[in-house]
């Protein structure tokens, strides 16, 4: 019932976004080809300057929440993390608007999450509020300006849009997951759990030396739930710090289960767990069959690559590529910006050992 709302909801915004934006064209059409030209590139402007704003708003609560954004796409425009570096590139803009960020610290994170997940809606409803107050104030003091009234039906769109606490098929509104955090609800749980850890790892610590409650102590997830996937991951990385196979081994096949909810580059790395994991077993055929499906990432140069490798290698007697292999890895660890998953990269290699 929810989920047709939102798509009544949404389907309602994008009928009166064409309405709102032929109604002003009408009028500017009116007023001669000048007027109608400039009211064509409002809407080029606000189309592309609202969602860099909307996106904006998250960047800047989160750097006030301590966190640092390690992915934005908004528009055409994308800045990702690259060999521990910020690159800038371009992406469909087709693709949904999202940030992404990564806890500096932990502590008061429901707090910092809230302030990070209002971000948007902030940025939108400001810019959506001088829009409107510009375009007005040029109707009623002088002659309008066909380049407000023009980015003014998109812009109300993206903040609308954003406003209810919805969710639509691209995920869920920013105003769903504050609602989420507040209340909350077992999907926010989850992410201030994770956000909880990733803080934490940022600060140096290691996946097993973070208090367990942040990996267990939490309501049950769907398959379906992205959150599912991050806790399994998580916990696996848990166990397998702590050297317990068993357990490490049960949370990374509950993650492998899931794959039909990952992504390409998500499930290459989990193959590639399932290799060493394999490695560490002793099971040749297994390790063969999911480094197959990996081969991509494990031709990268990524230290967790690097180290399944090695443990590939010790296990079935390619001897002589462990000590450059491991040699690889820690020279890339010099580059991971996360100290907790440096130093967990690390207590693995060293357990890599030729008998």
């Amino acid at each position: 019932m929810k989920r047709k709302l939102a798509t009544i909801y949404a389907a309602a915004c994008t009928l009166l976004l064409v309405a709102g934006f032929l109604l002003v064209f009408y009028f500017a059409l009116n007023e001669g080809a000048v007027a109608s030209v400039k009211c064509l590139i409002g809407l080029v402007i606000g189309f592309v300057l609202s969602p860099i704003l909307h996106e904006l708003g998250h960047v800047s609560f989160a750097i006030l929440a301590k966190m640092d954004y390690v992915y934005v796409k908004c528009f055409c425009f994308r800045i990702y993390l690259k060999d521990g570096k910020k690159h800038f590139g371009f992406a469909s803009p087709f693709l949904p608007d999202e940030t992404q960020v990564l806890p500096k610290m932990g502590g008061d994170m429901k707090k910092r999450a809230t302030l990070y997940t209002l971000g948007g809606l902030v940025y939108s409803g400001i810019f959506f509020t001088l829009v409107l107050a510009g375009a007005i104030l040029t109707a009623c003091f002088g002659k309008p300006s066909y380049k407000l009234f023009g980015m003014l039906p998109y812009t109300a769109y993206l903040f609308f849009l954003n406003l209810p606490p919805f969710e639509y098929a691209s995920g869920k509104t920013d105003a769903l997951v504050y609602r989420g955090i507040r209340k909350g609800y077992a999907a926010e749980l989850c992410m201030l759990s994770a956000m909880e850890i990733q803080g934490q790892l940022f600060e140096g610590k290691s996946f097993a030396e973070i208090d367990e409650k942040y990996y267990f102590d939490l309501p049950q997830l769907c398959e379906e739930e992205p959150l599912f996937a991050v806790l399994q991951d998580l916990r696996y990385r848990y166990y397998i710090e702590q050297d317990d196979k068993e357990k490490a081994a049960d949370h990374l096949n509950r993650l492998a289960q899931a794959q039909v909810y990952l992504s390409e580059t998500e499930m290459q790395k989990v193959a590639a767990e399932l290799t060493y994991m394999h490695a560490l077993l002793g099971n040749f055929e297994e390790a063969e069959e999911s480094g197959k499906l990996c081969r991509e990432y494990l031709s990268s140069s990524a230290p967790s690559a690097k180290r399944v490798l090695a443990a590939y290698s010790a296990a079935f007697g390619k001897t002589e590529a462990v000590a450059p292999l491991k040699e690889q890895a820690f020279e890339e660890l010099k580059k991971e910006r996360i100290l907790g998953v440096e130093k967990f990269e690390k207590i693995l290699l060293s357990r890599i050992a030729v008998e």
